[in-house]
């Protein structure tokens, strides 16, 4: 038992969230309401797509922490997935049949199905019981972990199935193609994945990720094999609609980003569905990405009104999925370098020979705090927002965390005293200035 796991059990820590917005008015029934604002442009970087004010439920910093029952889940269900990938290769192989074959294949994707429907289901009860307050933000986070987890293991399925079809002659499952059918399940299952549920399920294993090259041509440091105890929290930034998430966190130096915002898909007719149209639509929503991006990639699934495109720019990497019918963006990853990003112009104040140094970018985007001496000594703070204990500045006195929308009291206690800035993070201004490395 790693020495992690028994600090945890000896502290039997739940971290719960701080709402910071109360729950939004309800549309009538019936009624389609966009939660989503259009795509948001940021300032000399992507843009993002966010939640729009009165389609807001939550907004709060959860900590994801090791959990040894949040673990053996995770495991369990590998396990099971790699079982069920046996089944079917055997059941495969021990039939001759290629009739009896094919209605394996229909069997195997119709179960499939179910499971993803499933998924949309588990997802939405457990975005619903968050935000009525019967799940704490711990296991918010937990779940959404094990829902991403699950759609790891379908999508696994989904290609394995696509692989043993593929030696039974005329193979189609529904119809369709198996190669289309797995191209759209593989689309489906977007929305349950994502960097920051990928970050959340290390912490619960208390691995950390150690990144063995910080400076890559793409702006995104590799992440290497080795891995280390992870004994603090990894805090998330987490807001929701009625059905919706976006979560932000920080961690080994990266920005991490996700957005399934579900209202904005519509399953009739699509009206931007060629690849010129969709290209149009991507250069309107992502304007920096599209000028400054040294790779671009896109793919149009029609049959499901999905297509997905995907930047490597200078400050990382984005990913979106856009609804054909509805001409938005719902699903939404992002990562960037932090030492790459730009800044708008900082916050600070000054106190007893210590300086504070708020750097922003945009809300649920990066925040850099900076706590020095008046001569430039770093300084070691605790630094809380909005009441919620989100770090320390450590020897370098730097700390990026993510910030809330809006205003934001940032708070750094050092030495038995206290240094506050307030400020919005609604940066508008053009002004910005590339973030340096920290100094050694």
């Amino acid at each position: 038992m790693r020495r992690a796991i028994a600090l945890v059990l000896a502290l039997c820590c739940v971290l719960a969230p701080v709402a910071l917005a109360a729950p939004a008015s309800r549309p009538p029934d019936g009624a389609r309401v966009s939660s989503a604002a259009p795509v948001t442009p940021a300032t000399e970087t992507t843009s993002y797509l966010r939640i729009t004010p009165d389609s807001l439920e939550t907004a709060a910093y959860n900590g994801a922490t090791i959990d040894v029952s949040g673990t053996l889940a995770l495991e369990t269900q590998q396990l099971d997935g790699r079982f069920q990938q046996e089944v079917l290769r055997q059941r495969l192989s021990d039939t001759e049949s290629v009739t009896a074959r094919h209605e394996q294949i229909e069997t195997t994707a119709a179960r499939i199905d179910e499971r993803i429907a499933a998924l949309h289901d588990r997802q939405a009860t457990t975005i619903t019981a968050y935000n009525n307050g019967s799940l704490s933000g711990q296991a918010f986070l937990r779940d959404l972990a094990r829902i991403g987890a699950a759609a790891g293991r379908l999508e696994t399925a989904v290609e394995q199935l696509q692989r043993r079809a593929e030696s039974v002659p005329q193979s189609t499952i529904d119809g369709t193609s198996v190669i289309n059918w797995a191209q759209n399940r593989q689309f489906e299952l977007a929305p349950f994945g994502g960097p920051v549920r990928d970050r959340v399920t290390t912490a619960l294993r208390g691995e950390n990720t150690v990144p063995v090259d910080a400076d890559v041509p793409s702006g995104v440091a590799r992440v290497g094999s080795t891995r280390e105890e992870r004994l603090e929290p990894l805090w998330v930034y987490a807001e929701t609609t009625a059905d919706g998430v976006v979560l932000a966190t920080v961690d080994d130096g990266q920005y991490y980003r996700e957005a399934y915002l579900p209202s904005e898909r519509n399953t009739t007719a699509g009206s931007v569905e060629n690849n010129t149209d969709v290209r149009n639509r991507r250069a309107m929503l992502y304007p920096w990405a599209e000028n400054n991006s040294g790779s671009k990639g896109q793919r149009n699934v029609q049959q499901v009104g999905i297509s997905r495109f995907r930047f490597s720019h200078d400050h990382g990497r984005l990913t979106a999925y856009l609804d054909q019918s509805t001409s938005q963006v719902f699903v939404e990853h992002q990562q960037k370098t932090l030492t790459r990003l730009p800044t708008a112009a900082p916050v600070t104040t000054t106190a007893a020979n210590r300086r504070l140094v708020v750097n922003r970018t945009h809300p649920t985007g990066p925040l850099e705090v900076l706590l020095t001496t008046e001569s430039g000594k770093r300084l070691d703070g605790t630094v809380t927002i909005e009441n919620r204990t989100v770090g320390e500045t450590g020897p370098d006195g730097r700390l990026w965390t993510v910030a809330p929308r809006g205003n934001a009291t940032v708070t750094v206690r050092v030495n038995g005293s206290i240094m506050r800035v307030e400020t919005s993070v609604a940066v508008t201004t053009n002004g910005t200035a590339l973030v340096a490395p920290t100094s050694p």
